[in-house]
């Protein structure tokens, strides 16, 4: 089995270079939440939903390790729609990633 090219390269490395930065400031604005945030809300109402506010950071890192993989993976695919969707599919999970981040920060924060 031969690798092949990988698709969307500078897509690829903007959702990275997105997901890093999220990362990144959510650790620098830590002074500005509360010490929980709503992080779960899948779950009941109340304290179940609440978690420290570090923790805010692991939307984008697992969307990270998503990107990672299904790039690393759509190298090692030969039909092209399945390499592309691969792909894509990782960078939709760093918008995603971003925006329930964002949002939650923009609740809680007192910015």
């Amino acid at each position: 089995m031969e690798r092949k090219k990988i698709v969307f390269k500078n897509y690829i490395f903007a959702a990275l270079s997105i997901n890093i930065l999220t990362i990144v400031g959510v650790i620098a604005i830590q002074k500005f939440l509360p010490p929980e945030v709503p992080l779960f809300y899948g779950l009941p109402e109340g304290e179940g939903q609440l978690a420290p506010r570090l923790l805010l950071i692991v939307p984008s890192f697992a969307s990270l390790i998503i990107l990672t993989v299904n790039s690393i993976l759509s190298s090692f695919i030969e039909d092209e729609f399945v390499r592309k969707a691969l792909v894509l599919a990782g960078i939709g999970t760093t918008f995603f990633a971003v925006i329930t981040t964002v949002k939650i920060a923009l609740l809680v924060g007192s910015f």
